[in-house]
């Protein structure tokens, strides 16, 4: 038998008497408009109340609900599914519809998860995204950078190359840090070593379409080590896959392909990029030449 729930014109709490929701009705047997008691949440109308009985309501049925005070006939089903890129913040209960929330690394907008915009290298993160909102980028401030592509890295400041007693053998920008040394670690290590530091912080900040760089890379990652790499496709974690293996690339180099880069850079038509890597190179190799006259003198910064 159907369990019918009852509700009065009044609830009690704690000796505190709390008005209940009403609808009007009329009754057809006696021609008078009656003022019915709503069902509470979780619940719905079973029959209208009459002049001799207040409204009968019933629990909602497995995945169906009712949110508010209501005279609805039936409860209303769980029609909420949690799409791409969603997870499941609330199940489906009897006083809510299903709650979906965008996984981690991903917004809501119109409808859709959307993955945050990482902040390029040169700017930081101002505003952390959320699950309701996006990232908002500001570009990194004079003595400040940010060297990689991030939803979540502020700009930071350009390491104090004087504070630790080394030269500033490469001069900070938005996109990288001071790059210190002393000289005698530039004649052990070498001048390209340190711009290793740098380089794949370089090729991310360049104005090339991802696709181009994509490319690049790919041919020269081929060409020396005969790996297989995936195609471009445009997904994130492809591109992440790429990255490290350029990274990869760059610390096994020698100096002779570091060199050589600018120009392989120049068969994919990226000249200006090619320039800017060459300028760089020249910068760093005249700041050693100046550490490299006894004693080192303080005029290493470029």
């Amino acid at each position: 038998m159907l369990l019918l729930v009852v509700m009065f014109l009044a609830v009690v709490t704690d000796a505190t008497t709390i008005s209940v929701p009403t609808y009007e009705r009329h009754d057809p047997v006696t021609g008078v408009t009656l003022t019915c008691n709503r069902c509470p949440p979780g619940y719905h109308k079973h029959a209208d109340c009459t002049a001799t009985r207040e409204t009968q309501c019933v629990p909602c049925k497995p995945r169906h609900f009712t949110q508010h005070w209501n005279y609805l006939s039936k409860c209303l089903y769980c029609n909420n599914f949690c799409g791409e890129n969603e997870f499941v913040k609330q199940e489906c209960s009897p006083l809510t519809n299903r709650v979906c929330e965008c996984k981690e690394g991903y917004y809501h907008n119109h409808g859709f998860c959307i993955r945050h915009t990482r902040c390029p290298s040169g700017q930081g993160v101002e505003l952390k995204a959320t699950a309701h909102r996006d990232t908002a980028c500001v570009k990194c401030s004079s003595g400040t950078y940010s060297a990689s592509s991030s939803a979540y890295e502020t700009c930071i400041n350009h390491t104090d190359c004087a504070a630790l007693g080394l030269q500033t053998v490469v001069k900070g920008t938005t996109w990288h840090d001071n790059i210190c040394a002393s000289c005698e670690d530039l004649e052990v290590r070498g001048v390209l070593g340190y711009l290793k530091e740098i380089l794949p912080a370089f090729i991310a900040h360049q104005r090339i379409k991802p696709k181009k760089v994509h490319r690049f890379m790919r041919r020269l990652l081929i060409k020396s080590n005969n790996e297989r790499l995936p195609e471009y496709t445009g997904d994130f974690d492809t591109s992440n896959i790429l990255e490290n293996h350029f990274r990869k690339w760059v610390k096994e180099a020698s100096k002779n392909r570091l060199k050589e880069l600018p120009e392989f850079l120049r068969k994919f038509r990226l000249y200006n990029a090619a320039d800017k890597l060459e300028r760089k190179i020249n910068k760093v190799e005249n700041g050693a030449k100046l550490c490299s006259m006894p004693p080192c003198p303080f005029l290493c910064n470029i």
